[in-house]
């Protein structure tokens, strides 16, 4: 039997809407320093899904608040930075200021789910058998003159990423095209690797991936409906699946947050990432903070 959620995008949100500042504070080591800058955004992020984790500035006491709530809390080397228990895997991407420049996943192609036996994924996640998981990738604009979050976007993959068929297959056309050489394609995790690719031998090919992804805010900002949101505010958006909405087990009671206006809920329709042609049903949340 599968694992029930530990905590879902629903509770995130509202954990950040009752929050009601989207100020990064400094996190620090237990030797007291403080750690890197673009850490914030992953700490934050990490916060707002593990109800409790904020109220804590050292990373070691957060990391116990973590561990209830997460699979893997995530490192520098492994695809997602974290997995919710019986939940999602959640990647943030920090940009500065106004930039909706692509998102960088580096050798990580995009992903509209995680499976098992995905690439970079860490092996030793703390949970059950599992088939399949959806992935979040959270992208944060940071003001980066005083910390302040300009926009939040909670984006689930599979609202425009396609199949891993699609990247599979454009990688077994690389490394085909490779061994069609005079070269020696050698087994790699890379994008292909071959030996030997002048007459002599004496010349060897790397191939290494270097993934990007569009700004959720250039994919999805058509559909936004509101401009009563305070220029100084802090915009708030989570896309997904209308079915994916439907399956949370948990929804928190946004009644209070929609009365004050400071959240708005509205049903969409976008192109399917796998068929242009096609729309699905998906929903958007508006939001904002102090």
């Amino acid at each position: 039997m599968a694992q029930t959620p530990t905590t879902n995008i629903l509770i995130a949100l509202k954990n950040i809407l009752d929050r009601n500042s989207s100020i990064l504070t400094p996190i620090f080591r237990s030797n007291g320093s403080a750690n890197a800058a673009g850490d914030s955004l992953e700490f934050f992020v990490k916060d707002m899904f593990c109800t409790g984790a904020s109220q804590y500035q050292y990373e070691h006491e957060k990391m116990r608040k973590y561990n209830e709530y997460l699979s893997w809390t995530g490192n520098s080397s492994n695809f997602p930075d974290f997995i919710i228990k019986g939940g999602v895997g959640v990647e943030p991407k920090k940009q500065n200021n106004y930039s909706y420049s692509s998102l960088a996943l580096n050798s990580s192609y995009p992903k509209d789910y995680i499976y098992p036996d995905s690439q970079n994924l860490p092996k030793e996640i703390n949970e059950g058998e599992w088939d399949r998981k959806e992935v979040i990738y959270v992208t944060g604009n940071l003001n980066t003159q005083n910390n302040k979050l300009l926009s939040l976007w909670f984006v689930y993959g599979n609202t425009m990423v396609a199949d891993r068929s699609i990247y599979l297959n454009l990688i077994d056309e690389i490394r085909d095209a490779v061994a069609s050489t005079n070269a020696t394609l050698i087994v790699s995790k890379e994008l292909a690797r071959a030996k030997g690719i002048d007459p002599l031998k004496l010349s060897n090919l790397r191939v290494r991936g270097m993934y990007e992804l569009e700004h959720p805010h250039k994919v999805f900002s058509e559909y936004i409906t509101r401009d009563d949101i305070p220029n100084d505010a802090s915009k708030i958006f989570v896309v997904m699946l209308i079915e994916d909405y439907i399956a949370l087990e948990e929804k928190p009671d946004f009644s209070t947050h929609i009365s004050s206006g400071k959240l708005k809920i509205t049903e969409i329709h976008i192109p399917n990432p796998n068929n242009p042609s096609e729309y699905l049903k998906a929903i958007l949340f508006e939001g904002w903070t102090d």
